[in-house]
């Protein structure tokens, strides 16, 4: 408690991201919910593993609400190092996005 910024040398946070999706923008599929866009997270995750290097775990909200995404997400982002949106429809990415890089000192960002 006393040097929290240890943390990233005794833990994995700063070589793993969250990839966070709520299933509803799946490419090719549309709005899937949760359950059936975990395989494509998973996906991303070995995307990321494969060719950046970096550690993720996917992660499949359910709920569609903005302000419950945000909420969740900032809870869960002491654990990571970065969080990507993946996979969440328009226009509610770019207010989640807003939202989580106004709160959250890690960075966040998707690709949609």
């Amino acid at each position: 408690a006393d040097n929290p910024e240890l943390v990233h040398d005794y833990t994995w946070k700063s070589q793993v991201v969250a990839v966070v999706t709520d299933g509803t923008a799946v490419l090719g599929l549309g709005d899937i919910g949760p359950e059936a866009s975990l395989p494509v997270m998973e996906g991303k995750a070995i995307l990321f593993k494969q060719f950046g290097g970096v550690d993720a775990v996917p992660i499949a909200l359910a709920t569609t609400d903005a302000d419950e995404i945000v909420d969740t997400v900032v809870r869960l982002a002491p654990s990571f190092g970065g969080v990507n949106l993946e996979d969440i429809s328009a226009p509610r990415c770019f207010e989640i996005e807003r939202k989580l890089q106004e709160r959250l000192d890690i960075p966040v960002f998707h690709d949609d």
